[in-house]
């Protein structure tokens, strides 16, 4: 029997939409709660067992029982630089989360999605995921690979 990765989870300030994104292309489950008091915050990343990011110095200092990291960089590479410690490239949960809205994705047939996507991507491409909730389809094209090898560079390669 092998042991389960248990991945964190991240909840991040409205401030540091660019960081999620690519923490969800990662795999990583990274929430955004937009217009939200610090107080409810850090209920919320208590109760769902979240690291909390933040750019705020003041928020960073707070005293409580979450984990809290205070995100120095401007750049988003240089943002992951930061957290590189608790991350990992890990190629089972890559591109398993919707970019937009933080859910799983789900694989879908390509008939069903038929009016869903230019004719040129059906005719070139057969793997499709879903996001159930915001409807956003996926496909492994150009654009996959590219950022596929460049998360895989920033990781392997030592250069985040």
């Amino acid at each position: 029997m092998t042991k389960e990765t248990v991945h964190p989870r991240f909840l991040l300030r409205e401030n540091l939409n660019k960081l999620a994104r690519e923490l969800r292309l990662l795999g990583y489950d990274a929430a955004i709660y937009k217009q939200i008091s610090f107080y409810n915050l850090c209920r919320i990343a208590a109760r769902e067992n979240r690291i909390l990011l933040t750019r705020s110095l003041s928020e960073s200092k707070q005293k409580t029982n979450n984990q809290i990291i205070l995100i120095k960089a401007d750049y988003v590479d240089q943002q992951l630089r930061q957290i590189r410690a608790i991350l990992q490239f890990d190629p089972s949960i890559i591109f398993s989360r919707c970019s937009l809205c933080n859910k799983m994705l789900y694989e879908i047939d390509k008939k069903k999605i038929i009016n869903f996507v230019p004719e040129y991507v059906l005719t070139h491409y057969s793997h499709f995921r879903i996001c159930r909730f915001c409807g956003h389809i996926y496909w492994e094209g150009d654009h996959h690979q590219a950022i596929l090898k460049r998360l895989k560079n920033l990781f392997e390669e030592g250069k985040l």
